[in-house]
């Protein structure tokens, strides 16, 4: 039986009028803040696909996750809001676009869905509707179960399993993850850190490029150390300060012999780091990191990495997303793509 706009109003003890202008995120008369998220959460709660205008809302018109047949594919970054600027982002997102045409869809829409609200996504989504969408990055529980209502045909791609009922194109991170330390673990290394996120976001997308560090470690029975593992955020400037702080707290004679940094951005910031503090890449530490964005060749010394087929990941997800949208396979599935050590010249082997 579906949820009417009165059941939600009588939940959450407002005016239907008040749940139809937060749901059309109507400025015209906006609610409060607190009266929004609690109106967002009963519709998340209840499993209500609003309609797809405002008019059609109490009407009970058909909504947006049966619009189809528009020839349109969405592109969604769950991640974080300086996803943009993310070459590994944009480098997926360029293989979308490429696959997209040649398929001869057209890219409906293509916006980051971080720090936005429930009423703002949900206009995102109804602008412009579309067949179906690639997901990229990380998301909490809220935004796949609001994604998955309004979204009929969905496809995540990344390096980080989501199991979240949906095909999923990977290149497994934490394989990948598991790589590098071995690779460091061959050039004699046991006093390894790690730079990256060590956190799991609300049980739906675990950080498994952490995980993959960890099981290796212990697979290989080399103690963990806490003091050698920093828990930032995926960026630059991110590294640059987890390498710069356990600098500072281990000082220069006590720190890890090498490093692995989630992503390339993460090692590139923490290099930065070192160099400030006069401690050279590869004599004194070894640092790999794991993408390989374009800038890890550029960058002295050329950084040794993980490479992940980025545009690739983007164009079999697309070509997933259209099988599923006109073919109409129901079983979810997940496509591995391979990845390779590519090796430069921040890392050495030490007695």
């Amino acid at each position: 039986m579906s949820v009417t706009l009165k059941e939600i109003a009588k939940k959450a003890q407002v005016s239907i009028s008040t749940v139809s202008r937060v749901i059309n995120n109507d400025t015209n008369k906006p609610a409060s803040k607190e009266t929004q998220d609690k109106v967002w959460k009963i519709v998340r709660e209840l499993g209500y696909v609003p309609n797809q205008n405002a008019r059609n809302l109490i009407k009970g018109q058909e909504s947006i996750i049966e619009n189809t047949n528009t020839r349109a594919i969405g592109c969604i970054f769950t991640s974080t809001k300086d996803t943009y600027n993310d070459p590994f982002f944009s480098q997926i997102a360029r293989g979308i676009q490429d696959e997209v045409s040649k398929r001869g869809y057209i890219l409906g829409y293509s916006f980051s869905s971080c720090d936005m609200s429930f009423s703002s996504l949900y206009n995102n989504l109804t602008s412009n509707p579309v067949d179906g969408a690639v997901i990229l990055g990380r998301f909490s529980e809220d935004v796949l179960n609001f994604l998955k209502q309004n979204i009929k045909n969905i496809v995540y791609t990344g390096v980080n399993y989501v199991d979240a009922g949906f095909d999923e194109v990977i290149c497994d991170g934490y394989k990948g993850a598991m790589a590098a330390v071995e690779y460091l673990i061959s050039l004699n290394h046991r006093e390894i850190g790690f730079i990256g996120s060590t956190k799991e976001l609300e049980n739906v997308v675990n950080e498994h490029r952490y995980e993959g560090y960890l099981d290796t470690m212990n697979k290989q029975e080399i103690p963990v150390k806490k003091e050698y593992i920093q828990d930032v955020e995926l960026s630059t400037a991110d590294g640059f300060t987890g390498m710069d702080n356990m600098i500072k707290r281990l000082g220069k004679d006590k720190l890890p012999t090498a490093i692995f940094c989630a992503n390339d951005l993460v090692a590139i910031g923490a290099m930065k780091a070192l160099h400030k503090n006069n401690i050279k890449v590869p004599e004194d530490i070894s640092i790999i990191g794991l993408d390989d964005i374009e800038l890890s060749e550029y960058v002295t010394p050329g950084l040794t990495t993980i490479k992940v087929p980025k545009v690739e990941l983007g164009k079999f997800a697309v070509k997933m997303l259209i099988d599923k949208i006109e073919n109409g396979h129901t079983l979810p599935v997940r496509v591995n793509v391979p990845f390779t050590i590519i090796e430069r010249e921040s890392c050495r082997a030490i007695n």
